[in-house]
C-alpha cells in the first residue's frame, strides 16, 4: 500500500519473528501436447532429469544452478547411463526460449521445495511435465 501498487499475496515469512518479504508460492510449467516417450527419442545425446535436490537462482540476472538428483544419459533415443552429480547451469529467459517439446504429463514435485530468502526458508509447490531443451550447459559424471 505504501508503494501505491496493488496487493498480490505474495508477501510471505518463515515464522512470526521474521520479517514479511515478496515470495514466490508455487511455480510450473503448464502441459503442452507431446508424448514423453517421444520427447526422449527426439533427443540424440543429452541428459534426462527426473528429479532435482536444490539450486538458487539470482533473480536479478536469471542466472541459476540446479543439481539432479536423479538423472540419465540420453543416447540416439534411449535413456541409457545413470549420471552422479549432474548439475544444469543457465539464464531463465534464454533456456525457456530454447524449450521445443513440453509434454503432456504435468505433475507436481511429490517433495518439499523451499523459497529460501534473507536467511528464511518457505515452502513452495513445483512442478512441470516433460520437456525438451535443445542446449543447455550441463555438467556431471556418467556412471557405470
Amino acid at each position: 500500500r505504501l508503494m501505491g501498487i496493488p496487493l498480490t499475496g505474495n508477501g510471505r515469512r518463515e515464522d512470526f519473528r521474521s520479517i514479511i518479504l515478496p515470495r514466490m508460492t508455487n511455480t510450473f510449467m503448464l502441459a503442452g501436447e507431446s508424448d514423453p516417450q517421444d520427447i526422449i527419442r527426439s533427443v540424440k545425446n543429452g541428459l534426462y532429469a527426473v528429479s532435482f535436490g536444490g539450486g538458487q537462482v539470482d533473480i536479478t540476472s536469471g542466472k541459476f544452478v540446479f543439481s539432479a538428483s536423479e538423472a540419465y544419459l540420453i543416447k540416439d533415443g534411449k535413456v541409457t547411463k545413470p549420471v552422479k552429480g549432474a548439475t544444469l547451469i543457465g539464464n531463465g529467459p534464454d533456456v525457456l526460449k530454447k524449450v521445443s517439446m513440453v509434454g503432456h504429463d504435468m505433475k507436481l514435485d511429490e517433495g518439499i521445495g523451499t523459497c529460501g530468502k534473507d536467511g528464511q526458508s518457505v515452502p513452495v509447490g513445483v512442478g512441470l511435465p516433460t520437456i525438451k531443451i535443445d542446449e543447455m550447459i550441463v555438467g556431471g559424471t556418467a556412471m557405470g
